[in-house]
């Protein structure tokens, strides 16, 4: 493959009139780097609809929205991988970049997207299953108004609130708000308004949050966390063996609006100076970059709880997890939900969880009145026994 690559380095200078014998190439890199894996992703991506057409179904749907990222992977994974090599290959048609760096930004840049969507399928999956497993339960949409559940963040939090992704309901009062990958941070203007929300930026970011009852926004501002805080703390593990890996946390240290608005002119300088093989003549600031840290991977749902404080955390595993690990992390009070696969009923466990621990509030009139309605033919017989009782016999009744 890299001789083909060595073949397409700097045969455009000016990247205007690239042969498409030439375009090809792009896609039998992502053919040489991903293999069968684009099989794989079909499926998974055949069992998301498998869930989501059913619960469109049940709980009458109107559809869904996926970011653009995700919805151009699921029409067409091999395409939207091929679009990723579009900057590399450019800059290596022109012979801005060697064959050998096109192979290793191309590889990591299919790698990553590869990775990046098919765990936001598997995420979308789990979250789609447990709200089909609530729908058996009698539960339905309540937000959005509109009946399309959103799988994206992008953008909601502009207005200044951390919406929810959706909000269920039963006839019982019973609601559960859903929030995938918040907290996120939301609009600011100047410095007294990034530092009142700079916990949003700094702060860890679970999969999913879920909360009981109805909530339209989570922003808590007055507390050490800056949501408020969560009933359960959920996090999708679609890796074989994710439970082996570690994760990099990255530093945060607070920013003022003047110290982002630089970085930020720092960034797109350095941008431009690459595009046009230009050195800027101003002078740039320096900035220290904070400190991380190693995690194991599995360990990342005990720092989340030690965080935000939910009443318990989740992890489900599309894949068996090492027994060693589950006993580990069962010990923290952590419900494991092992070897999913794609079997929307393997996550029953979290959904009874949910619904055990949850007190009703019976408003018996409207039961009463959803009773009368299904069993009316019962209804009128007791309504005119308990008329005559009271001596009424010509009794009108009607059923309007």
């Amino acid at each position: 493959m890299l001789e083909k690559l060595k073949k397409v380095e700097g045969i455009d200078k000016t990247g205007v009139d690239i042969p498409k014998e030439v375009e090809k190439v792009k896609e039998e890199f992502v053919d040489y780097v991903i293999q069968g894996k684009i099989k794989e992703a079909y499926e998974w991506i055949s069992y998301l609809f498998v869930v989501l057409d059913e619960l469109k179904e049940k709980m009458n749907l109107k559809g869904w929205m996926f970011s653009k990222e995700m919805k151009s992977f699921i029409e067409n994974p091999r395409k939207h991988l091929v679009k990723k090599l579009f900057l590399y290959f450019h800059d290596l048609v022109r012979g801005r970049i060697t064959a050998e760096e096109f192979f290793t930004k191309g590889k990591q840049a299919i790698n990553s997207s590869f990775g990046s969507n098919m765990r936001s399928i598997y995420q979308a999956w789990g979250f789609s299953s447990i709200l089909l497993q609530l729908a058996d339960k009698g539960f339905r949409l309540s937000y959005p108004e509109h009946g399309y559940i959103n799988f994206d963040r992008a953008g909601k939090q502009k207005s200044g609130t951390i919406p929810p992704n959706a909000v269920v309901s039963d006839s019982l009062g019973r609601s559960y708000s859903f929030f995938l990958e918040a907290p996120r941070p939301i609009a600011w203007e100047d410095n007294n308004d990034l530092e009142r929300v700079w916990k949003l930026y700094s702060t860890l970011r679970p999969d999913m949050m879920i909360y009981k009852g109805f909530y339209i926004d989570i922003v808590d501002l007055s507390g050490d966390i800056p949501i408020k805080r969560p009933n359960y703390i959920i996090e999708f593990k679609e890796l074989d063996d994710w439970w082996k890996r570690w994760r990099y946390l990255k530093g945060y240290k607070p920013l003022s609006g003047n110290e982002w608005r630089a970085r930020w002119i720092k960034g797109l300088y350095k941008g431009l100076a690459e595009v046009l093989g230009a050195n800027t003549k101003d002078k740039m600031p320096e900035f220290a970059e904070e400190k991380g840290k190693r995690i194991r991977e599995y360990k990342i749902i005990d720092l989340y709880k030690s965080i935000y404080n939910p009443d318990k955390g989740v992890v489900i595993s599309r894949t068996k997890i090492d027994g060693k690990v589950i006993e580990e992390l069962e010990k923290d009070n952590i419900l494991v939900i092992n070897e999913t696969k794609f079997s929307p009923e393997k996550l029953s466990p979290i959904v009874d969880e949910i619904l055990s621990t949850t007190q009703i509030n019976i408003d018996y009139k409207e039961l009463a009145y959803e009773f009368a309605m299904e069993r009316k033919e019962e209804f009128m017989q007791w309504l005119n026994e308990r008329f005559k009782k009271l001596g009424v016999n010509n009794l009108n009744i009607s059923s309007s």
